[in-house]
């Protein structure tokens, strides 16, 4: 998407909670990913492996 001042943020759904959300990260809205990261565990590693599949370690 253009990086200019015409853009706009679209809704969508978090496929984890099923909350229309503007910001998701790897489909995860930020209230799933604040209470993944709280919880820990396989279902947060699972995520964050998804997320340096999609954007990279470094």
């Amino acid at each position: 998407m253009a990086d200019d001042d015409t853009s706009t943020a679209l809704p969508q759904t978090c496929v984890r909670c099923g909350q229309v959300a503007l910001l998701r990260i790897v489909g995860r809205c930020g209230s799933c990913i604040g209470t993944l990261g709280l919880e820990g565990g396989e279902e947060y590693a699972a995520w964050r492996a998804e997320v340096k599949a999609e954007f990279g370690a470094k």
